[in-house]
């Protein structure tokens, strides 16, 4: 038996913040995840699988647009045309309201409707049975485990296997997401767990198969690499074979330019110039267009005056709108990267008390929140977007890029760092 593990579709993704920067992308982008699935569902069609399935979040949003809704059944007509069963979970954020009526599928269609574990068997056109287990959200946010309550495989069917969106934690921690351990899916003796959640593919366990199958289509910067999903094989008394196929239309990577002394504009421009300009040769080969974060490291190289330009976007506002919005490869961030010497308070051990209690303060004191206040508290903010304060990635940067500024402050330079040692 061979069918398609898919998850995490999230269509109807905004995309948000790119429509300044890259207009004319902006559509493009937004139709990114519906051209990945489309492309996971003419493969499946190709390979002619038994089945598909698909581990949860089909939209990003639990009230979805007539759009999205329309796409996703064109979708599932395809493969009613193909007789080909598809098995759906519903996940936390396309979560089954029981105030909400459920999709009128086509009858190819099967999908587990609540929040108890449920059963739903495939057969085969060669006559081999597989019963897959699974749930659906009704709500948000799942504190408990599921898996303990899914059944210990029965073997009244060739191939048993689970269906599961949710967190991967030790038995210690609290999860929202349906949290479950390696070793509780284990214990159920199924042939394979096809997990959706984590936006990332990823195997936690080669015998028995446990996959995340991550996001078909990447949908920002910190969704980086290649994306897909798994072709399974089910065979009796074989070991299960899975291939990642893949399907993005668009990679987000994360790359890095090392700064060297003596840099001037013109040089830095060359550089960066020279690393789009590598991977526009890719996409013209026919690899995904690359949407590109670029860290310039050991950026304390450069003269401060181009570091506080590069700070203020300089760099981002004269990069160009691509020539083709079909193919392309554009960077969308310029982040420094400064290497700081600590070693240089080591003369004076007030001065690195001082420092070292600064930094303690602004990662676990009041600092950090009392100095982004009027952002966190701003009336605009707070309406348009979520609460910045919990955002730890937000939270990193900005103690990072102060304890720069400290630096910077007392008047260290790299070099003179790096004598002082000598």
């Amino acid at each position: 038996m061979r069918f398609m593990h898919f998850a995490d579709l999230h269509l109807d993704s905004p995309f948000a913040g790119m429509q300044k920067q890259y207009p004319s992308l902006q559509e493009v982008l937004i139709q990114a995840p519906y051209k990945a699935f489309h492309r996971g569902v003419s493969y499946a069609i190709k390979e002619d699988v038994d089945a598909v399935v698909i581990a949860g979040d089909i939209y990003d949003t639990q009230k979805q647009t007539i759009y999205a809704q329309h796409a996703f059944l064109k979708e599932l007509e395809r493969l009613k045309a193909a007789e080909i069963p598809v098995v759906i979970c519903h996940g936390n954020h396309d979560f089954l309201n029981n105030q909400r009526l459920l999709m009128q599928y086509p009858e190819n269609v099967y999908v587990f409707k609540d929040e108890s574990i449920d059963h739903i068997d495939i057969k085969t056109n060669d006559n081999q049975t597989c019963r897959f287990y699974g749930f659906s959200y009704n709500k948000r946010w799942i504190h408990e485990s599921k898996a303990q309550e899914f059944p210990v495989k029965n073997n009244e069917t060739d191939f048993t296997v689970g269906l599961y969106h949710g967190e991967l934690l030790s038995k210690t921690q609290k999860g929202n997401y349906a949290p479950f351990t390696l070793e509780q899916l284990i214990s159920k003796n199924y042939d394979y767990w096809a997990l959706g959640h984590i936006h990332q593919a990823n195997t936690l366990s080669t015998f028995p198969l446990i996959q995340y199958a991550g996001s078909p289509q990447g949908r920002n910067r910190l969704e980086i690499g290649d994306k897909g999903a798994y072709l399974v094989t089910l065979e009796v008394d074989q070991k299960v074979k899975s291939e990642f196929i893949h399907l993005a239309e668009i990679e987000w990577r994360d790359e890095i330019i090392e700064c060297q002394e003596n840099w001037q504009v013109n040089d830095l421009l060359w550089a960066i110039e020279s690393l789009v300009n590598n991977f526009k040769d890719e996409v013209d080969k026919g690899l995904p267009s690359k949407i590109i974060s670029l860290t310039l490291k050991n950026a304390q190289r450069l003269p401060i005056d181009i570091q506080e330009q590069i700070e203020k976007g300089e760099v981002e506002s004269i990069l160009t709108e691509p020539q083709s919005i079909e193919k392309f490869a554009i960077i969308v961030r310029v982040k420094l990267e400064r290497q700081m010497v600590l070693d240089a308070f080591e003369y004076d051990k007030t001065l690195k008390t001082s420092f070292q209690a600064a930094c303690q303060d602004m990662q676990e004191g009041k600092a950090y929140h009392e100095s982004l206040a009027e952002l966190f508290d701003h009336p605009i903010i707070k309406q348009r977007m979520s609460d910045l304060s919990l955002d730890e990635e937000l939270k990193k940067e900005s103690i990072r890029s102060a304890q720069e500024l400290m630096i910077q402050a007392i008047g260290f330079e790299f070099k003179e760092a790096i004598d002082s040692e000598d």
